[in-house]
Formats: C-alpha cells, sequence, structure tokens
C-alpha cells in the first residue's frame, strides 16, 4: 500500500524548512487573526446573528495535518465558520490555525489587501487554472509541514444551495500529503451575506455541524493520477453530504 511518506517522493520535492521572514509573517498573522479578525466575525456570528454549533469536539482533537473541508455558499463563510469552530485550540496552537486558499481576483485587490490577506493565511488561487498552479502546490507544502488548510471542494460557491462535485485538485492534494479531513456542513451562511450582497445582514439563524475526521487511506494504493483524485473529492463530498 502507498504511504503518505512514499507519495511525497513521488510527486517532488521534500518540504522546506521555513526561513525567519516566513516564520515572522507567521507571528504576524496569527497576532492579526487572533486580535482582529475572530472577534470581529465572532461578533458578527454570535451576537448579530444568532449561531448555532455542533461537533465542535470533533475538530479541536483532529490530528494534523489536517484539510478542513465544508460547503461553499458565501463569498465569506470561511470566516463566518472559522472563528466559531477553530478557537479556542488555534489561538494557542499556531499550526492548527487554518490556511485558505480564496480567489485571487475577489481578494487580491491592491497592495493593502493583498498584504492583509497573505498575512492572514490566505493563498491566492485563480480558478479554471488547473491543479498544478502554485496554490495547490502551497496547500500540499503546508500539509507536508504538518499544518492545517480549510478549502472548499467543490470550487466555487453554490447558486442553489444544492451540494456541487468535488474537485480533482482536492484529491490530489490529499494523495500527495496522507493529511486527516475533518468535514462540516453549514447552513444559512448565504442568508447572513448572500451573493451579489456587499454587507452581513443582521438578525440571521446559521447552523455548522462538524463531523467526525477520516482519511482516505484506502485511496493511497491506487496510481496516482487524475482519476484517482476525483475518487478521493468524491468520496469527501459524500462526507460532507452526510452532515446534512
Amino acid at each position: 500500500m502507498t504511504t503518505a511518506t512514499s507519495t511525497v517522493r513521488e510527486s517532488g520535492r521534500p518540504p522546506q524548512a521555513a526561513t525567519f521572514a516566513d516564520r515572522v509573517n507567521d507571528l504576524i498573522g496569527w497576532l492579526l487573526s487572533i486580535v482582529l479578525v475572530v472577534p470581529a466575525f465572532w461578533l458578527l456570528m454570535k451576537v448579530f446573528n444568532q449561531t448555532t454549533v455542533r461537533g465542535k469536539h470533533h475538530l479541536q482533537t483532529a490530528p494534523l495535518p489536517l484539510m478542513f473541508v465544508f460547503n461553499h455558499v458565501s463569498i465569506l463563510d470561511n470566516a463566518f465558520v472559522d472563528v466559531l469552530v477553530f478557537p479556542p485550540r488555534a489561538l494557542r496552537d499556531r499550526k492548527f490555525l487554518p490556511y485558505h486558499v480564496p480567489e485571487e481576483r475577489n481578494f487580491f485587490k491592491g497592495p493593502v489587501m493583498s498584504w492583509f490577506m497573505r498575512r492572514v493565511r490566505c493563498i491566492p488561487i485563480r480558478r479554471g487554472e488547473g491543479i498544478y498552479q502554485p496554490a495547490v502546490e502551497r496547500a500540499i507544502e503546508i500539509l507536508r509541514h504538518g499544518g492545517c488548510v480549510h478549502v472548499a471542494p467543490e470550487g466555487t460557491r453554490t447558486r442553489s444551495g444544492k451540494l456541487l462535485p468535488g474537485k480533482a485538485g482536492v484529491g490530489r492534494v490529499l494523495y500527495e500529503t496522507g493529511a486527516t479531513v475533518a468535514p462540516c456542513f453549514h447552513r444559512g451562511m448565504g442568508d447572513i451575506l448572500p451573493i451579489g450582497a456587499r454587507f452581513p445582514r443582521f438578525g440571521r439563524r446559521a447552523e455548522i455541524i462538524v463531523g467526525p475526521p477520516f482519511r482516505v487511506d484506502q485511496f493511497l494504493s491506487l496510481p496516482n493520477t487524475r482519476e484517482t483524485w476525483q475518487k478521493i473529492a468524491d468520496h469527501v463530498m459524500e462526507r460532507i453530504a452526510a452532515l446534512q
């Protein structure tokens, strides 16, 4: 059976040691997150809206490296969800604070916004440019270093509310890192910030459900191909769907 270590050898270079600048930027991002991002979005979700969370303990005890996956309905649902499920562990364990892969054309607008997004662990990805682009390689690198990445396997927001098929790129990242997966399903985020809205709404209800972590070891003996990656992505979406 193929192991996570052997897939790293097959897929390219090993993880590179972090530089001093990398460590400084990592610390700055962690401080910005816990001082600014977490409090602001926590108030939005728990005070100005009513959000319930179930199964948070599954995530709090999940082993690293970890990929956190969920359904995607709102442009800011990453922030809406993460501030409620990653603390308190993420406040004391910097490796557990997740990286995100938002669409570059939506979030990296101008030098100030780009600087901020990079500091709060956002990796710009360009939709439609394939599964070998730098953002995917960076996600693999982070997981090989024992970190955490939060992705929406559908690759885009659903307009109908129904789950979309998972993208093969998610399967590639999991195949080549052997990371644990923590599934999540949420509802109501599209009411707080609907597609096309510029500002969040207040007085809405939302629910977040986190499921038990799982691994994709049963796929690692298969060839390292797009077909295998798609099978992994389909399995991930099945585990998200089971939480509805």
